[in-house]
């Protein structure tokens, strides 16, 4: 069991003066969870909803000085330690969900609205991290304005157990640093190569090549050479408004990778995949008239005349090298390249589109808003796990826990079993 997520959150020293103070700092940081949970995105819709539902709030909380006042919330926000918050939330989370053996996911989202108006501001940037299986956040890391995402990964897998698990990043986390630190750590990762990595990257394309041309010259011959250690695998699915081609390549035989271990001496496996999107087309009568694959390669389309290639997400044709440190075949690198994904889909976009943190204006208090969301975001996911039957989106589920409190209470104030 692990104890009330109260406790935590008491764990945060108080950042006010030692002077007589009217409302308790826990509870006010708790009041703001609560206040997300219900779907309330500002400080004064917090503070509102707080109000309205006093007598159910004081069931659990003491509330010596009432509701606090917006300068009071904004006050307490803004000066909080995030280093010291953060910690808390990682205990918190870790009580409950193992960090070791799982997929873990890492990757940096803006906090646009939060950007500084002043001139050659940046849009400040969280880096998260969650489980793909749960889509539980595990970590969270502020990035420094005059830092990136490259700096702060090392940071961040430096704070986690990693052991058994595989880490994978977009193509940011390509250097050497990142990949051997979690070896050492005794992870593993599913790592992109794109052309920031030039020579990682014609290498990878020039092995497959190499690979191609054995097997059209004399396909017998190739598959007694290489069937341990190569393999391949092909998908493909309608996605929104297009046809998706998916093809994954793997190969984790000593003989052709050894230039590749020049920099990172623990990888064991290769990959390369090509995805084909093309844009679905119909006619003046509704008809599907999207040209296929192959006339898609060789002829383009109305609507796309010239195929746009390269190692970019929207690119029409995208090819992205994959190194790792496990031997995978080609369907393994296949999952954990699609599930990568799951970020942005589970979390990113819920952050922006659920919790409006793409919108939030608030710079000061900004990080320790950013952590706030994350405790009510995993309490939603706990919750939504509870009955994974039912069909019901976070919104819903805030909506649900707007309307009664009791349904969230449990994982707010008492004692919650663990994951492990």
């Amino acid at each position: 069991m692990v104890k009330p997520l109260i406790d935590f959150l008491r764990e945060v020293p108080d950042p006010r003066c030692k002077r007589k103070k009217k409302h308790d700092y826990a509870e006010i940081l708790m009041l703001v969870i609560i206040g997300f949970l219900a779907g309330k995105q500002s400080l004064r819709r917090i503070r509102r909803f707080c109000r309205k539902n006093k007598k159910t709030l004081k069931r659990q909380l003491k509330l010596k000085g009432e509701i606090p006042s917006i300068s009071t919330f904004s006050r307490v926000l803004s000066s909080t330690d995030t280093t010291l918050l953060t910690c808390a939330f990682m205990n918190w989370i870790g009580g409950i969900l193992d960090t070791r053996g799982i997929h873990i996911i890492i990757d940096g989202k803006a906090l646009r609205a939060a950007t500084e108006r002043l001139k050659d501001k940046k849009a400040p940037y969280i880096l998260n991290a969650i489980d793909q299986a749960t889509k539980l956040v595990i970590a969270q890391l502020d990035i420094p304005e005059k830092a990136n995402e490259m700096t702060a990964i090392p940071e961040m897998i430096e704070m986690l157990d990693i052991t058994g698990s595989t880490i994978t990043i977009d193509a940011i986390g390509a250097t050497s640093k990142i990949l051997n630190l979690i070896n050492e750590k005794s992870g593993f990762f599913v790592q992109q190569i794109k052309k920031n990595c030039p020579a990682t990257y014609q290498e990878i394309e020039d092995l497959f090549e190499g690979l191609a041309q054995d097997e059209k010259q004399d396909p017998e011959s190739f598959m007694k050479e290489y069937k341990d250690c190569y393999s391949c695998t092909t998908s493909n699915e309608i996605n929104r408004d297009r046809y998706e081609y998916r093809t994954m390549k793997a190969y984790h035989g000593d003989k052709m990778i050894q230039k590749i271990r020049d920099d990172i001496p623990c990888i064991k496996c290769v990959g390369q995949s090509v995805q084909v999107r093309i844009p679905k087309e119909v006619d003046e009568n509704g008809m599907d008239i999207t040209p296929s694959k192959t006339d898609f390669l060789k002829n383009g389309s109305r609507r796309c005349p010239v195929p746009k290639e390269g190692d970019q997400l929207m690119d029409h044709i995208q090819r992205v090298g994959i190194i790792s440190n496990k031997e995978c075949d080609a369907e393994e690198l296949a999952h954990y390249k699609r599930s990568h994904w799951a970020i942005e889909n589970s979390l990113h976009h819920v952050l922006d589109e659920d919790f409006l943190e793409d919108k939030c204006p608030a710079k000061k208090s900004k990080v320790t808003l950013s952590i706030l969301r994350k405790f009510a975001y995993n309490i939603i996911r706990l919750i939504l796990m509870r009955n994974p039957d039912e069909n019901i989106s976070i919104i819903e589920m805030m909506d649900d826990i707007g309307s009664d409190l009791e349904l969230a209470e449990e994982y707010l104030f008492e004692s919650i079993p663990s994951l492990y």
